[in-house]
């Protein structure tokens, strides 16, 4: 059985590795070794390999057949795909969600805050969802991709307008338009990664 504070720092590992690589700090291609991570992080090799499973369930990092560790190659386009994709995914839910009848669950999800403050669009479903595998592509988008692109304050009042614009469109059951918002949210997620991701270069 896992140590439970292993598996925590394990889950801040990956958060903090994710954030250089989104940020581009890391870049694309770069090897990552355990002996140097376990260093950086003054921690045994355990939890940084726990943190590497969660990276490459994320896309993250590619594991080859050599047993290396790279960094994946992300540009632009592959960033703005990556949050095109987790809008269709989101919406996708959402739809899911409208036959089950959960949409009034997931309007009081998203009006209720969280421990870290206002709880967002795929993070509110992933609970809601039935379906286990899109569930947990809903939670590794929230805990690394969704979270980042937050995490930079970039167009922070107009990603928080377009979530806002949603939360209403749900509560009136207009759904059609709460996709084309969930569009426009996850727009300004990639803009703001674009963004941060630029300035590193």
């Amino acid at each position: 059985m896992k140590d439970i504070s292993e598996k925590r720092l394990s889950d801040y590992m990956a958060e903090q590795i994710a954030d250089e690589i989104l940020s581009g700090r890391i870049p694309g291609g770069s090897q990552l070794k355990q002996e140097e991570l376990a260093e950086a992080f003054e921690a045994s090799r355990i939890p940084i390999r726990e943190a590497f499973q969660i990276l490459e369930n994320q896309g993250l990092i590619i594991r080859l057949a050599t047993r290396r560790i790279t960094v994946t190659e992300l540009d632009e386009e592959q960033i703005c795909l990556i949050y095109s994709m987790i809008s269709e995914m989101t919406k996708k839910a959402l739809n899911s969600l409208k036959h089950s009848k959960k949409t009034e669950e997931l309007y009081e999800r998203l009006t209720t805050p969280g421990l870290l403050g206002e709880v967002q669009p795929a993070e509110a479903m992933c609970d809601l969802v039935e379906n286990e595998y899109i569930k947990r592509l809903l939670r590794n988008a929230s805990d690394s991709y969704i979270r980042f692109a937050l995490s930079t304050g970039r167009h922070k009042e107009e990603i928080k307008e377009e979530r806002n614009k949603l939360t209403e469109l749900l509560k009136n059951g207009e759904l059609k338009k709460a996709e084309k918002a969930l569009d426009a949210y996850f727009k300004l997620l990639a803009k703001a990664v674009n963004e941060e991701r630029g300035m590193n270069e």
